[in-house]
């Protein structure tokens, strides 16, 4: 059960195309608070990944639980495959209160297809 957030601070939450989370990417790569976060399955992130990316498997049972745990004052861009399970998580992050959340509109097959990394 999602527990609602205590505080009103705005949150950002967004969509964003591969070529504005390579710029992210690159604008934050040294700050220890921004996040890449893979919920794609093991197998998956075991295959390619974004680099310096952490996963979190969406199928995982306690993967709400997972999620309440992490800092919701950091950035977080998030992904998954093609952007179903990345949504669905963004949704779930927003309703716990994280502060700043981007998903990858297309995820990782559409990552792949702009060449980036």
């Amino acid at each position: 059960m999602s527990k609602l957030p205590k505080t009103n601070k705005k949150q950002l939450i967004k969509d964003i195309t591969p070529i504005d989370a390579s710029k992210l990417i690159e604008k934050y790569k040294d700050d220890p608070n921004f996040i890449i976060l893979d919920v794609r399955t093991r197998e998956e992130f075991s295959e390619d990944r974004i680099a310096n990316a952490k996963n979190l498997d969406f199928y995982s049972r306690n993967f709400e639980e997972q999620l309440e745990k992490m800092d919701k004052e950091k950035k977080y861009l998030i992904y998954c495959v093609s952007g179903g399970r990345s949504t669905k998580t963004m949704e779930m992050m927003k309703d716990l209160g994280f502060k700043e959340i981007y998903n990858i509109e297309g995820g990782f097959t559409l990552w792949c297809i702009n060449n980036l990394q």
